[in-house]
């Protein structure tokens, strides 16, 4: 009777926040078998499996783990994932056939599957170089807000933003992410409304991690590892955003991890994902991918002499990143329509547009001999791999860029991480990570498709809540009916945000596992959003 008890209460804490779906037929005896599997941790992965399929914000935790959804389903035991998985190919799959319109069946068996299949990753680092998924690499030395990688679920796409560093050469200075339908930002250099104290905005507003995980609306989770960021979507895609620095100006290295086995399922400057190389640079324009470099390289190994053979190669190199500056490039543009950033008033993406850049396209082949060799030198000292030592060469020699090797992200290990037995639930929500006690606030607007009228008001709700995004004095609420290219109107003369003052102590609630800013009170209570996720 007591534990029945106690599995209500925790039912009650978690269904509270969202509106709770009536599961699928095909879903209902997966369902079943979660709740059996843990009774607390179950229960909470099936209602967070319906809400990602319904396109809600998942309910809180009421267990101790900052898992997502994903994570959670790869600490089932290995013999019960292969049951499960064998209980779904002998079930009939009712889901859509298309990926905008998936059940909660079909979000389930795509998790479960992820848990089956090994991560590969794709790099934009230093000036920016680009090594696909397929571990095709290449410079990228250009000026605008594109698409590093999107899948065709809509539910995972990453934006870079690379600024000018001087006449020829550009870094990261912001990303722009939709996890799942919450639109997540950083900006390394100049932020869009002048709040310094953070990097990264939430659905337009500003949030602060004061400890190791933040969670997401929709079920993704912020880990912040030493001064690495690590964006795990509630599918399991992974962003890690390394902050680093040039001189004064602050820039972003971007690792993106996906599944080998969503063969197909992405576009962008990573490319699709299809296990071949060649492909990955190929332009959608009608523009030709320069056929002549092959041809040129073989030229230069019959060279006469050392410096002819450097001048064929150096042809080549240079048409070929005219031609991803140029075309391959406009593929991949963000614009009005589809981009993720925010603004300040009166820009636009338009504003960090430069298609004349660079003016000269430079590279390897024509850096000093001298100063080639010692920036070799020091890559191979620091152990970058092969695929990354051309980049890493050019940014040592030009730019004084310390080596930097592929970071691992911040994900837990299913093969050593250890689930205590939950005895009684205890909320887990950002609010209550601070030991003063629980403070309610609002939920961040949600991300939306452009043009829908749909409204997105915040929402209240005292037992379990989120903390309020870090804002501005000056700074308004996002007004009812906006979508995700309506940025909130912050001035940019914006005071600095001064944290208000907390209320008194309350209990140190059980097992606190991650930290947020000091929420400002809470607003009035409005009804729950509807949300949608744009496709772009």
């Amino acid at each position: 009777m007591k534990k029945t008890v106690l599995f209500f209460v925790g039912f009650c804490l978690t269904v509270n926040q969202f509106q709770a779906q009536v599961p699928s037929a095909a879903f209902t005896p997966i369902k079943d078998r979660l709740e059996t599997w843990d009774e607390i941790r179950g229960a909470w992965l099936a209602m967070a499996i319906q809400a990602i399929a319904a396109k809600q914000a998942v309910p809180d935790r009421t267990f101790p783990e900052d898992f997502t959804p994903f994570e959670m389903i790869s600490m089932i035991p290995f013999k019960e994932r292969n049951e499960l998985r064998q209980m779904m190919l002998n079930m009939q799959d009712p889901g859509s056939s298309t990926p905008a319109q998936q059940t909660d069946f079909d979000i389930f068996s795509a998790l479960l599957q992820h848990t089956f299949c090994s991560l590969k990753y794709g790099r934009s680092f230093g000036d920016p170089h680009l090594k696909s998924y397929d571990r095709a690499s290449y410079s990228f030395q250009t000026v605008g807000e594109f698409i590093l990688s999107k899948n065709e679920n809509g539910l995972f796409e990453v934006q870079t933003r690379q600024r000018a560093q001087d006449e020829n050469f550009s870094l990261n200075s912001a990303v722009a992410m939709n996890v799942a339908g919450d639109r997540l930002c950083f900006y390394a250099a100049e932020k869009p409304d002048g709040i310094q104290q953070t990097p990264l905005r939430l659905n337009g507003q500003p949030i602060q991690l004061q400890g190791r995980s933040y969670y997401l609306p929709h079920g993704g989770v912020i880990r912040l590892d030493g001064r690495n960021y690590t964006i795990a979507w509630p599918t399991g895609e992974t962003t890690v955003i390394d902050v680093r620095s040039s001189g004064s100006r602050g820039f972003v290295n971007i690792t993106v991890g996906i599944f080998d086995c969503d063969r197909n399922a992405f576009e962008g400057l990573l490319g699709n994902n299809n296990g071949f190389a060649d492909d990955d640079f190929n332009s959608r324009s009608n523009m030709p991918r320069p056929n002549n470099i092959a041809a040129i390289s073989i030229a230069s190994a019959y060279a006469f002499n050392s410096r002819e053979a450097e001048q064929l190669n150096n042809m080549a190199q240079q048409e070929y990143q005219a031609y991803l500056a140029q075309n391959f490039a406009e593929d991949w543009r963000v614009t009005d329509n589809n981009t993720l950033f925010d603004y300040s008033p009166g820009f636009t993406t338009a504003s960090y547009t430069d298609r004349s850049f660079p003016r000269i396209h430079m590279n390897v082949a024509q850096m000093n001999a001298q100063s080639r060799d010692r920036a070799r030198q020091r890559c191979l000292q620091m152990g970058v791999p092969s695929d990354e030592m051309g980049g890493c060469i050019f940014d040592q020699g030009y730019l004084n860029i310390a080596p930097n090797l592929p970071p691992v992200p911040n994900i837990p290990n299913p093969t050593v991480t250890v689930l205590n037995k939950v005895e009684r639930p205890a909320l887990n929500n950002n609010a209550h990570s601070f030991a003063e006690g629980k403070y309610p606030s609002n939920r961040p607007e949600t991300l939306d498709k452009p043009g829908s009228n749909s409204e997105k008001p915040n929402s209240t709700d005292k037992t379990n809540s989120v903390a309020k995004p870090v804002q501005s004095r000056e700074s308004s609420s996002p007004k009812p009916g906006s979508t995700i290219n309506s940025r909130p109107s912050t001035p940019s003369n914006s005071k600095p945000y001064t944290p208000a003052t907390p209320k008194p102590a309350a209990p140190k609630p059980a097992a606190p596992r991650i930290s947020t800013p000091t929420p400002k009170p809470s607003m009035p209570s409005s009804p729950k959003p509807s949300v949608k996720i744009g496709k772009g």
